[in-house]
């Protein structure tokens, strides 16, 4: 018979190797990336959040035109688990028919699009040729504004 193990297999495999960048301090029960992945690694989820909270693209109609390869009932599903993960809160207006339905980012989702920023900002160095029109790789500061690199570069205290 097989004994149980309350060891998690991140721990059981990582519990000899020195980490490079982190605090080898810290006790980690769990790799901190593979528990954030969820929604978070699926095809789509970041560039919903970043239209969401970047562009403003708050119904779901919006959505689609922003987003044109995505199929219709993949949105409707990536926006059921980011609300149920607590990434987004879904506001129906009461109105005649028909209702509006509209998106908005909670504090979770705010934080991950720093995420996409960060993918963002590894397209303008290693993809400009793609990305820009003159081709040339861009720096942060050159990508964000003051208010984006407030967000990206801060801390995650509790805004207010």
């Amino acid at each position: 018979m097989q004994e149980l193990s309350l060891e998690s297999e991140f721990r059981r495999t990582h519990k000899n190797i020195e980490p490079r960048f982190l605090n080898a301090s810290l006790d980690f029960a769990d790799c901190p990336v593979e528990a954030s992945l969820g929604v978070l690694g699926k095809k789509w989820t970041i560039l919903i959040i970043r239209d969401i909270g970047v562009y403003g693209r708050d119904r779901f109609s919006r959505l689609l035109k922003t987003l044109p390869h995505i199929p219709p009932k993949m949105l409707a599903t990536r926006l059921k688990e980011l609300e149920a993960e607590g990434f987004t809160q879904k506001h129906v207006e009461k109105s005649k028919p028909p209702k509006v339905v509209r998106w908005s980012l909670t504090e979770k989702g705010l934080d991950a699009i720093r995420i996409g920023m960060m993918v963002g900002a590894f397209g303008a160095k290693w993809h400009a040729d793609r990305v820009f029109d003159d081709k040339r790789p861009r720096k942060l500061r050159e990508l964000y504004d003051e208010e984006g690199m407030e967000l990206l570069l801060g801390d995650f205290r509790q805004r207010e």
